[in-house]
């Protein structure tokens, strides 16, 4: 990748490149953009062609494993999560939204599955929102106070939720309605494979879904498989 790469193999070598030329609001687009080099992109939008070369393989470098973390700590855990899978969802959440609208509102004629896609997108956000706020002020909260309290540091935590197993098994179900959500979404993009015609916005945002998936999953993981034993753990033990 240099200053004279097209913009339409630039935004499809990475979604975190994609997600790059979004924040620094450079066109990509077939129709407008896509044939341009980023020379020219960047002269339109007024950047340093350099600068933005950098940020760009920056993007494309980015490491596809997650940090580490100390697997016997729920606190250390949780940290993670916040980190890398609570951030991500809410920053992707935001920028894929106008993405998503945009490939309806364009392409939805042409191809009625994508009014589907984006029902489904909508459903995906209204269940992540407020579950991401429970996670955060309420269930973490309780299962950093109750390691706290294992390790004599503070008083058993009181609960507003009576057994842990209560919010556990209403996160349990919200992960399956967003699993649920993702399957569905998988299905009516085929795997998220593009139609050969459609532009490069279309092929960004179908990407870029996909990644969102794949962390989504990766998060319901972690929390499912690691987080909610320990928590079950540290509760039945204080």
């Amino acid at each position: 990748m240099d200053t004279e790469t097209t913009m339409k193999e630039i935004a499809l070598s990475h979604p975190a490149v994609a997600r790059t030329l979004d924040r620094l609001q450079i066109n990509y687009c077939c129709n407008s953009g896509g044939k341009l080099s980023l020379a020219e992109a960047c002269q339109n939008a007024n950047q340093n062609a350099d600068a933005v070369l950098a940020q760009l393989k920056l993007a494309q470098g980015q490491p596809t494993q997650e940090p580490t973390w100390d697997p016997t700590s729920p606190s250390d855990l949780i940290r993670h999560i916040l980190a890398t899978h609570h951030a991500f969802t809410r920053s992707e959440l935001d920028r894929l939204d106008k993405l998503v609208n945009k490939i309806v509102e364009r392409h939805a004629e042409a191809r009625p599955e994508l009014k589907e896609i984006g029902e489904c997108y909508r459903a995906l956000c209204d269940d992540l929102s407020p579950h991401l706020m429970k996670e955060e002020n309420i269930l973490f909260p309780y299962i950093e106070a109750l390691e706290k309290h294992r390790h004599g540091d503070a008083p058993m935590p009181a609960a507003c939720f009576g057994s842990i197993e209560n919010p556990l098994r209403q996160m349990h179900s919200e992960h399956e309605a967003v699993t649920a959500i993702l399957t569905r979404m998988r299905q009516l993009t085929n795997g998220y494979t593009p139609p050969a015609d459609v532009c490069t916005s279309y092929r960004t945002t179908l990407q870029s879904l996909e990644a969102l998936e794949a962390d989504l999953l990766r998060h319901i993981e972690l929390e499912n498989d690691v987080l909610f034993p320990q928590a079950r753990e540290l509760a039945g033990s204080s």
